[in-house]
């Protein structure tokens, strides 16, 4: 089954909640608990139509979670709305500590 990327489906919406996270500066806490890293544990290989949102889905069942796929490949993805197919992301290793984190921080930018 061919899976449609949310950005076509409404890009305006989608756009107007990703504009905070990358016109704000940074934020004063770090994205992860102290002590936590999101080191990455392997490999994926983009393929047409994906997003970080589809591929967070896929992965860990929580498309919320995107935000810790753009922090560990911030030096090949420049903007979290534009990933590429054959581009190799690493995925983290995703802690019960640091998806907390993750859906916290994800739930503030859609306020």
């Amino acid at each position: 089954m061919k899976r449609i990327s949310p950005l076509l489906l409404a890009p305006l919406p989608l756009l107007a909640l990703l504009a905070p996270l990358l016109a704000a500066p940074a934020p004063a806490q770090p994205v992860q608990p102290a002590g936590e890293s999101l080191q990455p544990s392997r490999t994926y290989t983009v393929t047409h139509g994906e997003t970080l949102w589809s591929i967070a889905a896929d992965l860990t069942g929580d498309p919320a979670l995107w935000p810790a796929f753009y922090l560990a490949n911030r030096d090949q993805i420049k903007h979290p709305a534009l990933v590429y197919p054959g581009q190799r992301l690493a995925i983290p290793e995703i802690t019960p500590a640091t998806r907390a984190t993750l859906q916290r921080r994800a739930a503030e930018f859609v306020k």
